[in-house]
């Protein structure tokens, strides 16, 4: 009877010795509490990170908060319950030009919009030397929400091929130009299809969302204009980074790991498979939706920093005009003084470390020190 409990009690402490390395991290890091607004599948990776345990697993737990945009931003500058925000860079640096002292310490997505015609005209806007036509851009009308990232980017496009600022703000004059200013995505893509304007400026999402049943064709997405353009960055405030940097170290860990899984599913069905259903099953969205969303081309996942990619978008969202409601002149402001390499930095040569057989996190290391 003895041998018996003596042998029970030896497989416990085998199954607690295996659970501990795998699911149980050696240290605690205490809890950030990160935004996860409601069905918001553009933070994939942060879904993933925590439905699979990686968060807990690198010793860090982190909390969902259903919080975003400028509120989101106040609660991290201040004495809010929030740590870190992924999403919308824009506001991101209409807060840090009024003051608010945020770090961006890794990525969401880049990319993400697209230039929509109605079906049978996309072509005319095409152009194989120059991606679009510059020409057929500036004669024809454009209609978009205000802030919205793939005007910016065609914007900056169409300067850095020439044409005048001058003749683009013209373009842009509300009483004299050739723009419509729309309040959401659905009233772009019914605009094109009334064809009140030749071209509309969409998240890509929207833009194959909206095709069959308004009838659009995608002319180009915006990142042929510019590749990897930054979308959403993770940011926290430079006090709360201080105060824990080995819990922020920890997040972006597990983040990167869950990065490797969903990019596993590029080539693996089964893996593909369950990183769909785990997104379906936290957002609510249909499945269809979240497989042509995650692996349609519609999002481009990127976790880095990519320093190189901000100060690039910096100076086309200040150049289109974004950031003019901003208290600092964002031409002459240094924004590597907002963005934190060392958490990042940190987490992947750990990794490396780590799992030095692993050429994936290797590929990260390189990128990462490409771009910042």
């Amino acid at each position: 009877m003895k041998k018996k409990a003596l042998g029970i009690i030896l497989a416990l402490a085998v199954i607690l010795t295996g659970l501990t390395g795998a699911g149980f991290a050696e240290e605690d890091h205490g809890t950030l509490y990160v935004s996860f607004m409601t069905g918001n599948i553009r933070i994939a990776v942060n879904i993933l990170a925590q439905q699979l345990g990686y968060f807990r697993e690198e010793g860090v737990t982190v909390q969902e908060v259903n919080l975003g945009g400028m509120d989101a931003l106040t609660a991290i500058n201040g004495e809010g319950n929030l740590d870190v925000l992924g999403t919308g860079f824009v506001p991101d640096l209409q807060a840090i030009g009024n003051g608010y002292d945020l770090v961006v310490i890794g990525g969401t997505a880049v990319e993400g919009g697209a230039i929509i015609a109605k079906e049978g005209n996309a072509e005319r806007f095409r152009d194989e030397g120059t991606v679009i036509s510059i020409d057929g851009v500036l004669n024809a009308k454009l209609g978009f929400k205000r802030n919205e990232a793939a005007w910016v980017i065609t914007r900056q496009y169409l300067l850095d091929h020439g044409v005048a600022a001058e003749q683009i703000e013209a373009i842009e004059d509300e009483e004299k130009g050739s723009v419509l200013y729309y309040a959401d995505d659905t009233a772009v893509a019914q605009a094109v299809q009334k064809g009140e304007i030749d071209l509309g400026f969409l998240p890509l999402e929207y833009a194959l969302l909206y095709a069959d049943a308004y009838g659009l064709e995608t002319v180009t997405a915006a990142g042929a204009l510019q590749e990897n353009y930054v979308c959403c960055r993770e940011v926290t405030s430079r006090a709360r980074l201080e105060a824990n940097p080995e819990a922020f170290k920890a997040y972006e860990k597990a983040r990167i790991r869950a990065f490797e899984y969903y990019k596993a599913g590029e080539t693996d069905e089964e893996i593909r498979k369950n990183v769909i259903d785990i997104v379906t099953r936290w957002s609510g969205k249909e499945a269809d939706y979240v497989e042509t969303y995650l692996y349609g081309g519609v999002t481009k996942y990127a976790v880095d920093p990519n320093t190189a990619g901000i100060i690039k978008y910096v100076e086309a969202a200040n150049n289109s005009g974004l950031l003019s409601s901003a208290g600092i002149d964002f031409a002459a402001y240094d924004i590597r003084q907002n963005i934190d390499t060392s958490v990042f930095s940190g987490a992947i040569s750990e990794l490396v470390e780590e799992h030095p057989e692993n050429e994936f996190y290797k590929q990260v290391q390189a990128e990462f020190t490409q771009a910042n």
